[in-house]
């Protein structure tokens, strides 16, 4: 009897054994990008499809509960997971079909791909591994919507002088690997003749969710417009990628999701990265889990109606606004065809053309300077972000131009710190309120290190602004209609460090319901791009320092360092202020209408 229960149980161990079938998880690890990636079975089922790649998903951030806990209202579904495939680069080489690309002589090794002059049609599910070279030619994907292609680049130079060098027509997912080594370039001509009803617009332009991943890399120059574009997904979780584009580097209808990889990114007159989707309230976010992103030169580094970073590296050059959380058209012309991009409350006129160069403390054209007495636009032809009539102030009144605000040469004030309901002082007294708050927009900083370089705003936010944990450095604006930081809503920073330096007139801080205490200080005069500013403790130790790399005359400081009641020394070149942390948020000046500012420091 004992043998049998003893063979039994040895039975019962070996199928186990081979079957996974016990309630501990197995890791298995999948090379992705730059790293390894465990995945942990119990969270990601191993489906095997036709093309011999595992596909479930993998779940490993806390995005979703830390949404719960600060009280986000918003109607944007996060999806915070990426399947085993995303990060899948492996493939059956035996199994897949070989494309190689030559004018007017590619040639096809394997079943699903058929060639026409120099297009190449895919119609069949399954896995393409792509090498050669297409000087004026052409990729298109037409599967069934339930389908999955994955194409695997191999050493790819693949120009279309009049579309879309990829076309994605129909598929359920698309996954774009990028061979170990390979070195692959996609370009486009100027101007595109549109074969169908999709408006093609982008060098790689997908009507499916589109994957990139491996450990090899893209090059692209859009010439048109953008450089990848996709109405459904774009989901990047490894290799290196130079996209240089007229417009967006990359756009994704319903969202944009780095995992790793290598970005740099460069769009002409359009952003970095964007994602927004006027059908669908639920979607239209921009989620950074991992990566270097540089985005050296961009109208606006980061959009989405939610904008979330969770980690990785991401360092932005923006000609407006650094990261924007806003709703808008899908079409990233229609604000600017709208005239509103770039607006601010210094415009005026029917054409509501800029009032010259707005340089720190300066409105430079004196041939529009608005002179004593004069007032804003409110009401009065003024146009806010969403295309509609500025409101009135409340209670009806609009702040005055005191004598001594603006000269005729057009020079403003410096700021003496003390409290200014005058125009002069425009932020203090009004930043941030006269736009509705859109509970449906928010950024949120969770981790990473997040530098902007921003001429507009530096963090915009239509609706709410949360700092919970990494590094945010913003330079700029020098601008006195922007703001280093601009939100409608509120600002709540509970951990991680805020460094930030830009202009005086729109500067608003955080907001009291933060748990982590911050300092909005507003200097006396301008400092120069360059010199340090540093906060000390009562016993002189540095608590914070940084050099910001643009023109300010305001900061705001937040750290885990920061306490209650206590005293310390800041300082900006010649310019030294003692402040006393006296609240959770503390201000040398009224903040922004709707928002409290902290107990004065003394000086």
């Amino acid at each position: 009897m004992k043998k049998i229960i003893c063979s039994l149980l040895a039975w019962t161990i070996l199928i186990m054994s081979v079957t996974g079938c016990s309630n501990q998880s197995a890791t298995t690890t999948v090379e992705s990008g730059n790293q390894s990636s465990k995945i942990d079975t119990e969270t990601a089922s191993t489906t095997i499809s036709e093309t011999g790649v595992s596909s479930e998903t993998e779940s490993t951030s806390a995005i979703s509960a830390l949404l719960t806990t600060l009280g986000v209202e918003s109607e944007i579904v996060v999806d915070t997971e990426f399947t085993a495939r995303d990060l899948e680069i492996g493939y059956e080489e035996s199994t897949a079909t070989s494309v190689v690309l030559a004018d007017n002589a590619t040639t096809v090794s394997g079943n699903g791909a058929a060639v026409s002059g120099n297009v190449v049609t895919i119609s069949s599910e399954g896995t393409y591994v792509i090498s050669g070279t297409l000087s004026d030619g052409q990729i298109v994907i037409d599967v069934a919507d339930t389908e999955k292609v994955q194409l695997v680049l191999d050493g790819v130079t693949l120009h279309a002088e009049t579309s879309a060098p990829l076309y994605i027509k129909s598929a359920d997912k698309v996954f774009i690997t990028l061979k170990e080594g390979s070195v692959n370039t996609f370009t486009d001509g100027t101007e595109y003749v549109q074969t169908d009803d999709n408006n093609i617009d982008g060098v790689i332009f997908s009507k499916a969710d589109v994957t990139f991943n491996g450990k090899g890399t893209l090059n692209i120059t859009g010439s048109y417009k953008h450089g990848i574009v996709s109405k459904d997904d774009i989901v990047i979780t490894g290799g290196t990628y130079t996209i240089t584009a007229v417009k967006d580097a990359i756009n994704g209808k319903d969202a944009v999701k780095i995992k790793d990889g290598i970005l740099n990114l460069s769009a002409e007159t359009g952003n970095g990265i964007q994602s927004k989707n006027a059908d669908d309230t639920t979607k239209g976010y921009v989620y950074i889990a991992g990566g270097t992103i540089t985005i050296p030169k961009c109208e606006e580094g980061l959009e989405g109606t939610a904008v979330i970073v969770e980690n990785g590296t991401i360092d932005i050059k923006a000609a407006d606004d650094g990261i924007n959380a806003a709703r808008g058209s899908n079409d990233d012309t229609t604000e600017q065809a709208m005239g509103v991009e770039g607006m601010n409350p210094f415009e005026q006129g029917e054409n509501q053309q800029p009032v010259g160069n707005q340089e720190a403390g300066t409105i430079s054209d004196s041939s529009t300077v608005i002179e004593e007495g004069d007032n804003p636009p409110w009401g009065t032809g003024g146009i806010d972000e969403n295309g509609g009539e500025m409101p009135e102030p409340p209670s009806g009144e609009r702040p005055n131009f005191e004598d001594g605000d603006f000269v005729p040469d057009g020079t403003m004030p410096e700021n003496d710190g003390e409290e200014r309901q005058n125009f002069g002082n425009f932020g203090n007294g009004f930043g941030g309120g006269m736009d509705e708050v859109d509970t449906n927009c928010y950024i949120l900083i969770a981790g990473g290190n997040t530098t902007v370089d921003a001429s507009g705003d530096g963090i915009d936010s239509n609706g709410n602004l949360y700092v919970t944990g990494g590094t945010l450095s913003v330079n700029g604006p020098t601008s006195g209609a922007d703001g280093a930081l601009d939100y409608n809503g509120t600002a709540e920073v509970t951990g991680g460090k805020v460094l930030v330096a830009g202009s005086s007139g729109m500067a608003q801080g955080f907001s009291d319901s933060s748990t982590q205490y911050s300092l909005l200080y507003s200097l006396s005069s301008v400092s120069t791009a360059g010199t340090e500013v540093i906060l000390k403790d009562s016993t002189g130790a540095v608590v914070v320092s940084f050099t910001p790399t643009k023109d300010y005359q305001s900061v705001v400081i937040s750290a885990p360092e920061l306490t209650k009641d206590a005293v310390y020394t800041l300082v900006s070149g010649e310019q030294t202020n003692e402040v006393t942390l006296s609240s959770v948020v503390t201000s040398n000046g009224q903040q922004g209408m709707g928002r409290q500012s902290g107990a004065q420091p003394t000086r």
